[in-house]
Order: C-alpha cells, then sequence, then structure tokens
C-alpha cells in the first residue's frame, strides 16, 4: 500500500508560495512520475535519487514514503526509518485511519532491524567515526542509529591515544560504551649546555613522542564478563597406589591418558581476569606384569603376576585468576584451584604367564570414592579474533593431593586352576589406589568469548 502511485499533488505539505512555486511544483511532479516508473520496473537506486528530487523541490507524502519504500529494498533500514518518522511528523494533520497506522506498522518493524549505540565518557570535542564514517563529535546529542550486525567504533582526539571497539548490536537493541582516552605522554625537556653552528637554536626542544613509541597495546580494554570452554587430553606418569610399586622388568607401565572438557565464566578488567571453573576429568593407566603378593589362609603369602587397569573419574569446581597480553597474538597465564570429586577404581587380572603351574585368579575390581584438592598453573599461546572471540593452545599442570588417600577394602577369590598347595582361598591385602599426590599434564585447546 505504501508503495502505490497516488497523486503526486494530492497530499503535498504546504510550501511556501512566490512566483517560482508553481514551476517547483511542476518540476517536483516530473521528477516524483519518472520515480514511479523507475520504482515499478524495480531500480530502486534510480527510483531513489528521483523521490530525492522530487522532495527536494516540492514535499509530499508520496514522495516521501516512496522514497523511503526504495530505501528499505537496499536494505539502507536506518535512513528509511527516519523518513517514515519524518512522514508521521511532517505529515501529522493529514495523516489518518488506515494510512497511519499502516506506516507505524513498518515504523514498528524497521526498529526490529536497527538498534542504537550510546557513548558516555571520553572527551568533549572527540571525533567518533562508526565503520570508517565521522558521526560527530562528543558529546553526541542522541544515541547513534545503526543497522543491527557488527561494528566497528573508534574515537579519535588530537593529544590522546585513540579508542577502538567492536561491537555487535542486534536489533532494536541499546548499546551503551564507556569511552575513556588516555592522554598522550610527553618526554622531559631536553635541555643542551651549549649551542652549536649547525644547530643554533636546539636549546631547549621538547620532542614529543608519536601515540605509538607511547603504548603499543592501544587503548586499554574495557571491564567485561567471560566465558571459556576448553577441551584436554590429560596425561599422567603414575596415578600411584600399591598398583605402581615393584614395577620392574618385565613389567610395564605405559603413560596414562585421558580426557577432560571444562567451562569457566568469569569478570576481565583491563588484562587482568578471574572467575570459576567446573568440568569433567578422566584419566586410565595399566600397569601390566608386576609382581604382587597374596596372602591364604595359614599365614601363607605367594608371589603372582598381575596386569591392573586403574581409572580416575570426577567432577571438577574450581576458581581462577589469569593475565593475558597482546592483541592480535595472546600470551596468558593462569593459575587455577579447587576440587575433584569422583571415583577411582582398579581392574585386576593375572597376567600371562608361560609356567603351568602359576598361581592364577578371576578378574576382579577394587573402587573407592575419590576426593583431591587441586593446584593448576596454566599457559597458552593464540589469536584475537573480531575483538571478542579467542582460540587458545597451550599447557596446564593440575597437582592432585588426596584428601583422604582412596584405599580398597580386603578383597578375597577363590583360586580356580593351579598355584595355591595348602589352601583354595586366598587374597590381596586392602592398600591405596592412588599416590597421595601426583601431577597430570594436559595439552589444552581452548575458546573464549567476551561480551562488552
Amino acid at each position: 500500500m505504501l508503495l502505490a502511485p497516488l497523486s503526486f499533488g494530492s497530499l503535498a505539505a504546504a510550501q511556501p508560495g512566490g512566483p517560482g512555486a508553481a514551476l517547483r511544483r511542476e518540476d517536483a511532479r516530473a521528477h516524483f512520475e519518472r520515480g514511479i516508473v523507475l520504482r515499478d520496473q524495480e531500480r530502486w537506486t534510480e527510483a531513489l535519487a528521483e523521490f530525492q528530487a522530487s522532495r527536494s523541490l516540492f514535499m509530499t507524502l508520496n514522495g516521501t514514503t516512496n522514497a523511503a519504500a526504495c530505501l528499505i529494498r537496499l536494505e539502507r533500514y536506518v535512513d528509511a526509518l527516519e523518513l517514515y518518522e519524518s512522514a508521521l511528523r511532517d505529515f501529522s494533520e493529514r495523516l489518518k485511519g488506515e494510512e497511519k497506522r499502516d506506516i507505524l506498522l513498518v515504523v514498528r518493524l524497521l526498529h526490529n532491524a536497527v538498534g542504537t549505540i550510546g557513548i558516555v565518557g571520553g572527551e568533549p570535542g572527540a571525533t567518533v567515526q562508526l565503520d570508517g564514517v565521522p558521526r560527530g563529535e562528543l558529546p553526541l546529542e542522541a544515541p547513534l542509529r545503526v543497522p543491527r550486525g557488527p561494528h566497528a567504533l573508534r574515537v579519535v582526539k588530537a593529544g590522546y591515544q585513540p579508542f577502538e571497539q567492536r561491537l555487535d548490536v542486534a536489533g532494536g537493541a541499546a548499546v551503551q560504551v564507556t569511552v575513556r582516552l588516555i592522554p598522550l605522554q610527553e618526554t622531559a625537556a631536553l635541555e643542551i649546555a651549549g649551542t652549536t653552528r649547525e644547530e643554533p637554536s636546539a636549546r631547549g626542544t621538547r620532542p614529543e613522542r608519536d601515540a605509538e613509541s607511547i603504548d603499543a597495546r592501544g587503548p586499554r580494554r574495557p571491564p567485561r564478563l567471560l566465558a571459556e570452554v576448553s577441551a584436554a587430553v590429560p596425561l599422567v606418569v603414575s596415578i600411584g597406589g600399591d598398583g605402581s610399586t615393584g614395577c620392574v622388568a618385565p613389567c610395564s607401565k605405559p603413560l596414562g591418558v585421558g580426557s577432560s572438557l571444562i567451562v569457566r565464566g568469569g569478570y576481565g578488567i583491563d588484562d587482568l581476569s578471574f572467575g570459576v571453573s567446573a568440568g569433567y576429568l578422566s584419566v586410565q593407566q595399566a600397569v601390566r606384569g608386576r609382581s604382587a603378593k597374596v596372602e591364604a589362609v595359614g599365614g601363607a603369602s605367594y608371589s603372582v603376576s598381575v596386569d591392573d587397569a586403574k581409572a580416575l573419574r570426577g567432577v571438577l569446581v574450581g576458581a581462577w585468576v589469569g593475565y593475558s597480553s597482546g592483541e592480535g597474538f595472546l600470551l596468558d597465564v593462569r593459575l587455577g584451584a579447587g576440587g575433584l570429586f569422583g571415583a577411582v577404581a582398579d581392574a585386576r587380572t593375572s597376567a600371562q604367564a608361560s609356567a603351568s603351574r602359576v598361581l592364577s585368579f578371576s578378574r576382579f575390581e577394587q573402587s573407592a570414592a575419590a576426593h583431591f584438592v587441586y593446584v593448576a598453573p596454566e599457559v597458552r599461546a593464540g589469536v584475537r579474533l573480531a575483538g571478542q572471540v579467542e582460540l587458545t593452545l597451550g599447557i596446564e599442570v593440575p597437582v592432585l593431593i588426596a584428601v583422604p588417600r582412596p584405599a580398597s577394602s580386603q578383597q578375597v577369590f577363590v583360586d580356580t586352576t593351579t598355584g595355591l598347595d595348602e589352601a583354595a582361598s586366598a587374597w590381596f591385602p586392602g592398600g591405596p589406589l592412588t599416590a597421595p599426590l601426583f601431577p597430570l599434564f594436559m595439552p589444552v585447546l581452548g575458546a573464549r568469548y567476551d561480551f562488552y
């Protein structure tokens, strides 16, 4: 309905009179009618130019709404919204009924495609640039209207470091940015004791540094919330416990391996950040061909060759503090601490042996609750994408301290083959399932998002 080719002059706004008024009106009508033809051919840019030329000569409601409709087709939603609002304002006495309701509906829809950026702080007279285009000087009279999507904000003033920030503006959202301009520092006065023939005016010169030599980092980062997810492959030299003692050739104890997923949330102030973390950790290690003692009825003991498969699983909960340096290329250091709450299990079987009369037993499993506190230093390197996303790769070394040390109860089994001459029942004595303290080595891949 808003694109309907209504009569040019049917809703004309009041125009100044005078000898040239009729001529201006006829020229405006000619531009308007050419715009209608171009609009029907969907030549939106050319039609917009004709409607704008018509409006500059003689203002009409139809010329205004047709120009706004062309702007919508060209996805220039901010300009379209401003034109429709001017139509409601300039023709308020003539707009009635359905025609006014239709324009109000379009205005509401355009608000869903447009957001605003408000700026507080900064220095009076500083120039505001949005996506490389100057938009005024501070203080601004009103928030900046922008299409929804990503935008690059830059505030500059002579004698200050530029302020830069990337923003994601949602439709209908109002984003507020706090700008802080840092003054450029000057070097101390350079006093020269005496002038020379080559430089007679060198006395009392005061050289000035440029912005890049003062602080290569650029403007400080504003306070922000942040969220991060990290995936890791924990490696362990030894979980410990009685299953890791006495491992000499031909016993073998390969490196333990597992998986971990940790989510972090926190708050950042400039390059410092801190927060809380939660996640899951699992690590397994096998010990093959270990020599162990089994006790039998009557106090007898026997040597037996066993294979142990240990698994530690649990939930991690903690807190962390970190420091980040760099802009494009990042170097992050962090220290975390907290607790691991889970369980440790040991599945034990008879080791393979070639001798015919070797004590063997059925497979059994020991388990116990496992509670650890941990301290986890970490270092990472990575890149920052689009100002808000960080991708990092590094190493984290949690040191687990058992509180208390998990241990198994006495286990009983019945021998079903050979190797036990005096009794049919024997058992392994209870014992610890882990070492009191052991480190993990965790290569970590992380992704972080800062909410400005």
